[in-house]
């Protein structure tokens, strides 16, 4: 049996050994193919050709072309809402700001005033200490012997005093009881004179044994050891009376920075910690990096003020007749400064005008232009990234900060 499958474009031969129909289907997947089959198979190659045939059907159904109608929306151009500012004529608040390091001149390296071996140390680095406080002492069992004879030698200068003052008709312990050429006689021959710079030597020299603060402060540098034998410098001692900040300041930045001027000072390792300070010293000398260098005197410091740390600088100036406008106005287009501001034609709506601005001064939050805007107009504060000259905006109220 043969059969032979027709298609529109193309003619398929299913042929079976013996017998043949022929028959139509519509399909375009099965091209030009022949399947033959033995006799003994016949129905289950039947079985799956129809199989086949069916899924032909289903794959090669024309679909009918759908159209999808979307609709369209209206294109509605959106109106920017903008909000307002008053450009002012006020003071200006400049801010300089700037890296510096503390130092401090009463920054004094201290030690015993003589050798020995150290015996106790009372102190660490960063220990805060009094004016006359004993830091560390030697091994002074000598010295304390010392001091002892001299006591002691002091006592019979007293005693040969006596029996000299009875011998040269005077009278015992009455140093008045003679004449002054014969008491000058006696202190001499005792031996009084002699046992008092001994005793005062001794006091001394027990007294270097002990190592005491010149002054309040703080310890620093300090790297000897008990029982070693002492080497000069002992430590470091800062005074925390008034460290010094040292700064840098542009020459074009000068004019912030005068004598007497406030400055805040903010530590770099502590940064929620600030202290106050003000301006002592103006080097009248610009460095070939057009730097200046300024001091500035800390009040108020404490021990976490260190020598040598870096600090932030702030310098505060108040810089008067000023145009003022919030940093916000300011925007850039090609590369310029420019400032929208705000005509209204209604109560709610109006245009945004494109000036070109010069600054002149800027802080954190407000900048003070030298051109472009005037006292009294009123500028876009927010909306303003994407507006164009004679852009019509909506306008809502926001008020001058205080």
């Amino acid at each position: 049996m043969s059969t032979t499958v027709d298609y529109p474009n193309k003619t398929g031969h299913i042929q079976w050994f013996g017998t043949s129909e022929v028959f139509k289907v519509s399909s375009c997947f099965i091209a030009e193919s022949v399947v033959f089959c033995s006799l003994p198979i016949q129905i289950s190659c039947m079985k799956y050709l129809s199989i086949a045939l069916v899924f032909t059907f289903v794959q090669c159904t024309p679909s009918q072309p759908t159209e999808q109608v979307e609709t369209a929306k209206p294109s509605v151009s959106a109106t920017p809402v903008v909000a307002t500012q008053t450009a002012q004529r006020k003071a200006f608040r400049w801010l300089l700001l700037s890296n510096g390091r503390v130092s401090n001149q009463s920054a004094s390296k201290i030690g015993f005033k003589t050798n020995g071996v150290i015996a106790q140390i009372n102190v660490q680095n960063g220990s805060s200490v009094r004016t006359g406080q004993l830091l560390a002492q030697l091994e002074n069992r000598e010295q304390l012997l010392a001091l002892r004879q001299a006591e002691l030698q002091l006592a019979e200068a007293r005693v040969e005093i006596n029996d000299l003052l009875i011998s040269q008709g005077g009278r015992k312990g009455d140093t008045t009881s003679v004449k002054a050429d014969v008491w000058a006689y006696i202190k001499l021959r005792s031996g009084y004179e002699r046992g008092l710079l001994a005793l005062q030597k001794a006091r001394n020299e027990l007294e270097n044994t002990y190592l005491r603060a010149p002054f309040g402060g703080v310890v620093a540098n300090l790297k000897a050891k008990p029982f070693n034998t002492t080497s000069g410098e002992f430590c470091t001692l800062l005074s925390q009376a008034a460290p010094l900040v040292e700064l840098a300041v542009l020459e074009t930045e000068l004019m912030a920075v005068q004598l007497g001027q406030t400055v805040v000072v903010q530590p770099v390792a502590f940064g929620e910690r600030s202290y106050r300070g003000q301006v002592i010293e103006i080097n009248p000398f610009v460095s070939e990096q057009g730097l200046v260098q300024v001091k500035a005197r800390i009040t108020g410091a404490d021990k976490y003020l260190f020598e040598g740390m870096n600090v932030r600088v702030q310098v505060e100036k108040n810089i008067p007749n000023q145009i003022v406008v919030p940093k916000a106005a300011v925007v850039e287009r090609s590369g310029r400064k420019v400032v929208f501001t705000y005509a209204a034609e209604t109560d709610t709506s109006g245009l945004a005008k494109w000036s070109y601005v010069t600054i002149a001064h800027e802080n954190d939050t407000e900048i003070a232009l030298s051109e472009g805007i005037k006292a009294g107009d009123v500028v876009i504060v927010e909306g303003n990234l994407n507006l164009g000259h004679d852009a019509r905006v909506k306008w809502k109220k926001k008020e001058n900060p205080d």
